[in-house]
């Protein structure tokens, strides 16, 4: 009975995130603007009890290692914010707090059966998710930027379509950040379930190039191009593959360039101000210089401060206060507001001990997914969460409580549990 419940309660609550923009939409507007990481995460916990009640006196209960790791680090985050920081501790903290939802969310996923008729009503949804999202930042960038953007971000401003201005497509009712870490990974894995099955990815291959371009993120682009590992574990031919990317790959772009001109879509002009931040006098004078900045920042303040147990997530942590870390803003001299490379912003505010305990976490994970897809010989989670860590080289994120990771990771104990291939590490 329990075994039954806890199945479907869970599938049903992971049904709910592969729709997660629409459900966070109305959530918003209807529900008088409740957030929809919050709601999931409460919901989390009713499937982790029901795990625990059903699997938790058997030998079959899954922890692995990285889960391990991360709940330190969380637990770590809470001491940073009370103990270092000094705030009092807050009950609603436990549901703000994304990372915790992410460990819940992997924790389920590692203890729950996915039925094939299950996973493939997934994948068939978050293709349909993927076709609006693209429907929606053509709009976007033709029409009216505003169009299905929160309420509370709308820019008035925007009296025209615009090179430079960012684009959240469906994505914006999630987080600022969603329309990388929920488009990418789904992409990803869409592009390998079509060449696992010999359909062709031409046309999805197109859409997600263009949907990263008119986002107009530079780390959304960089991660967009992880889809290029999927292509050349599935080339036969790996010379023959590279050979043709060099001669199609300028006439894909010659051909994008004109044929979305006439639809007020100009593609070199985005990557003339967005990629190379032209108008900003280029990459050294632009929002990329602070990633240099930051290694400055870094080496002059990380020494001064508490090497070991770090200063602390002092402006975003759970406390919310909005404080700023008035040092780091000075060195910064207003270019940023916090050390914007995320593996230096990690033992900056945690320090050795909680940045161990993150790092040991990321290890532990693609160790998994690394040897999990040797057996499987689906590689789409790993590159798909391979995003996760790529991005935080060039922007601070620790939470893996997004709607793209969510989906890969289930899509990985599907591949493994249809080979019977599930094991503890």
């Amino acid at each position: 009975m329990l075994d039954t419940l806890a199945n479907k309660y869970n599938r049903q609550l992971i049904r709910i995130i592969s729709i997660g923009p629409f459900v966070a939409f109305v959530m918003y507007i209807y529900l008088g603007y409740m957030d929809f990481f919050k709601v999931m995460t409460l919901l989390a916990y009713i499937g982790t009890i029901l795990v625990l009640l059903y699997k938790g006196r058997s030998k079959s209960l899954k922890l692995p290692a990285y889960l391990v790791f991360y709940f330190l680090f969380i637990c770590y985050d809470f001491f940073s914010t009370m103990e270092i920081l000094g705030r009092e501790f807050k009950t609603i903290w436990l549901f703000s707090n994304k990372m915790i939802g992410g460990l819940l969310f992997m924790f389920i996923i590692e203890n729950i059966d996915i039925p094939k008729k299950y996973f493939k009503q997934i994948l068939k949804i978050s293709k349909i998710v993927l076709f609006i999202a693209f429907a929606v930042i053509l709009i976007q960038q033709v029409i009216n930027p505003n169009f299905f953007i929160r309420t509370d971000l709308i820019n008035l401003e925007h009296s025209r379509t615009s090179d430079e201005d960012r684009l959240l497509s469906i994505y914006s009712w999630l987080d600022l950040l969603a329309i990388g870490f929920s488009f990418v990974p789904v992409f990803i894995l869409v592009i390998e379930e079509n060449l696992r099955h010999k359909k062709s990815t031409v046309l999805w291959l197109i859409a997600g190039l263009i949907f990263s371009l008119l986002c107009k993120s530079r780390w959304v682009m960089v991660n967009t191009m992880l889809v290029g590992i999927i292509y050349m574990i599935y080339s036969k031919n790996l010379g023959l593959l590279v050979f043709r990317l060099l001669i199609l790959a300028p006439l894909l772009f010659t051909l994008l360039v004109y044929s979305l001109k006439p639809f007020n879509i100009n593609i070199d002009g985005i990557i003339m101000d967005r990629v190379f931040e032209k108008r900003k006098g280029g990459l050294m004078s632009g929002s990329a210089s602070t990633r240099i900045l930051a290694f400055k920042a870094f080496d002059a303040l990380y020494w001064q401060g508490d090497p070991v147990f770090g200063k602390g997530n002092i402006k975003y942590g759970m406390g919310g206060s909005g404080e700023q870390d008035y040092k780091l803003r000075r060195f910064l001299g207003g270019h940023s507001s916090q050390i914007h490379v995320g593996y230096l912003s990690l033992f900056y505010m945690y320090g050795i001990v909680g940045g161990a305990a993150f790092i040991m976490f990321l290890i532990l994970l693609f160790k998994r997914l690394y040897q999990d897809a040797k057996i499987t010989k689906a590689w789409a989670p790993m590159v798909g969460m391979l995003g996760f860590a790529v991005a935080n080289l060039t922007l601070v994120w620790f939470s893996v409580f997004e709607m793209g990771f969510i989906i890969v990771l289930l899509a990985n104990k599907y591949y493994k549990q249809e080979l019977k291939a599930d094991y503890a590490l």
